[in-house]
């Protein structure tokens, strides 16, 4: 079986405990509006423009059998010709055309990841799957995590939460570590900011704790500004984890305005992206108010 990934990267740190390999998976149900990776949103491959590397030769007009390149200032591609076939970026002489995402076996992908095991071991790190959302791609995502535990690899998994609750028991039995998104408590504000109700990722969060225990899944937040920062919104957050007596960490994702350049990248509309990175006031109060609760709150 082969899977839709769009990156392997090595040595991360940020990605669950020690070193980690991080492979980036392709598809995601939710279209949050501060994504930091929105090349991971479309489960297929797609062209991605890097306009300050490129040298306006016009090879990649001349390679497009579609038509669907134009020489103007610079490139301009037409998404509704572009069928991501990848001859432009092929063509391309500096890399400013790229095509995002590739097919990879499972066992392609734990052959790439197996290499860096004696660190793995060492740190006590392993493989983090990410994308995306790596349950999007459920197939590969179990034959994938089978191959690394035939490599004794350790498994952390990033997830949205948003996936069919018949998953909950196989997915306890393939992952060793959870890293759960927990965005917003209100239904309504969760839906309006990325597209989806969060009654499912709340159910699928309770049903996995119950499963799976409690040390084995870290609830993350992403502290967006303007959609999560506030008071109330903080309050609601801590108030359901410690409602079930949470007793370990809480991850506090600080938002950064990084990804801008992705979506101009890729052509896409840049005015549902939040501007403004959280401030330090924001990041001290947030802080304070999970710990007023008495849970554990770290900033990643």
């Amino acid at each position: 079986m082969k899977g839709i990934i769009f990156d392997i990267q090595s040595y991360s740190i940020h990605d669950g405990p020690g070193i980690r390999t991080c492979v980036f998976f392709k598809g995601c149900p939710l279209r949050c509006a501060w994504c930091h990776n929105p090349e991971s949103q479309s489960k297929k491959p797609e062209m991605a423009y890097r306009e300050g590397k490129c040298i306006r030769c016009g090879r990649c007009v001349e390679a497009c059998p579609r038509g669907a390149l134009e020489m103007k200032d610079a490139v301009v591609r037409d998404p509704a010709k572009c069928t991501a076939c990848g001859n432009c970026a092929e063509a391309c002489l500096d890399g400013a055309m790229e095509m995002i995402g590739y097919e990879i076996t499972a066992a392609e992908v734990a052959e790439i990841v197996e290499r860096d095991k004696l660190f793995y071991d060492d740190s006590g790190g392993g493989v983090t799957l990410t994308g995306g959302e790596p349950t999007a791609q459920t197939g590969f995502l179990f034959e994938l995590c089978s191959e690394l535990k035939k490599r004794g690899i350790h498994i952390a998994l990033e997830t949205c939460g948003y996936f069919d609750k018949k998953l909950v028991d196989r997915l306890a039995d393939a992952v060793d570590l959870f890293l759960f998104d927990v965005k917003h408590i209100s239904e309504s504000r969760h839906k309006e900011a990325t597209g989806a109700g969060n009654r499912r990722i709340l159910e699928n969060f309770r049903a996995l704790v119950e499963r799976a225990g409690e040390d084995r899944v870290v609830p993350r937040i992403p502290v967006i500004p303007g959609f999560n920062s506030d008071d109330e919104s903080v309050e609601s957050t801590a108030v359901f984890l410690a409602e079930k007596n949470w007793r370990g960490p809480v991850h506090l994702l600080a938002h950064h305005t990084w990804a801008r350049d992705k979506y101009r990248m890729l052509g896409r509309d840049l005015t549902r992206v939040e501007t403004r990175p959280i401030s330090t006031e924001e990041r001290d109060r947030t802080f304070s108010i999970f710990t007023d609760k008495g849970l554990t709150a770290v900033w990643s």
